[in-house]
């Protein structure tokens, strides 16, 4: 059964100016139409400079997880997330963004942001990415180590991204399938990047990660809120906002059993 935790906090800069909170995640175990069971996390980043990311952001983890279900629910296959769900969800969200970008007399830029998402089955895996941030996962064959799944995406010109609003998103989605067993997976926004990845190696920072995997562990199943806040506590804490003043996300989730050596 998975155990998992999850903590969306504000930056210190986003607190100095009085911003909203831009990031948003939200993560669900769902049963498919077979009874299998399925982890869904997603997260997504608003543009700092968008007047409305952050409804965008908690928009598109919205309307992610409510239009997995509905698939999975009618019979839908991991296995052809990649290639007939994803770009069709794309055109649904920016369909909705044209709609609120009316409402509020904007433009659908002004509620750009990224995504994150990682859809694990029993014995496969589907992870997009669109924008900075990353997804983590266990290696299965190596005891707290972990691999980068995708790498921050770079946009047309420094210190820029790609967005869920952009015109060609379809294009510039990260897919990757996975048909083997993931137990252990971590998703995090470009706040924590430089704390989490090793930029000479382009790899994951596996000393970061494996201490909180080892505390997930022997946890009950389901929504860990002792976890999640202690999450919010680490986040917020002085040794994290001395290195970074953006909004951080992280989700963590784990379905591999306590071991011996985590005693």
């Amino acid at each position: 059964m998975w155990k998992y935790g999850f903590a969306s906090v504000m930056g210190t800069a986003h607190v100095r100016s009085s911003s909203p909170l831009q990031d948003a995640s939200r993560v669900e175990v769902v049963i498919d139409s077979s009874g299998n069971e399925i982890l869904i996390a997603v997260a997504a980043d608003g543009a700092g400079s968008a007047a409305h990311s952050a409804i965008g952001a908690s928009t598109a983890c919205d309307r992610f997880i409510h239009d997995l279900k509905t698939y999975l629910a009618g019979g839908g296959a991991l296995v052809q997330l990649r290639d007939h769900f994803i770009q069709d969800w794309i055109r649904k969200f920016q369909f909705l963004i044209n709609g609120l970008a009316a409402d509020a007399v904007a433009k659908p830029q002004d509620f750009a942001c990224t995504l994150l998402a990682a859809v694990v089955g029993h014995d496969e895996a589907v992870y997009f990415q669109l924008g900075d941030g990353a997804i983590v996962e266990a290696l299965p064959d190596e005891q707290d180590q972990y691999r980068c799944v995708c790498w921050p995406q770079q946009g047309e010109y420094a210190n820029t991204t790609n967005f869920l609003t952009d015109a060609d998103a379809g294009q510039k989605i990260f897919c990757e399938m996975k048909s083997s067993v993931v137990n252990e997976v971590a998703l995090f926004t470009d706040g924590l990047q430089g704390l989490v990845l090793d930029y000479r190696a382009q790899s994951a920072h596996s000393p970061f990660f494996a201490p909180l995997f080892a505390w997930l562990r022997p946890r009950g199943s389901g929504y860990s809120s002792e976890l999640s806040e202690s999450l919010i506590a680490y986040l917020n804490s002085e040794k994290v906002n001395a290195r970074t003043d953006d909004d951080k996300t992280l989700i963590l989730a784990s379905r591999t059993k306590k071991r011996t050596a985590d005693c």
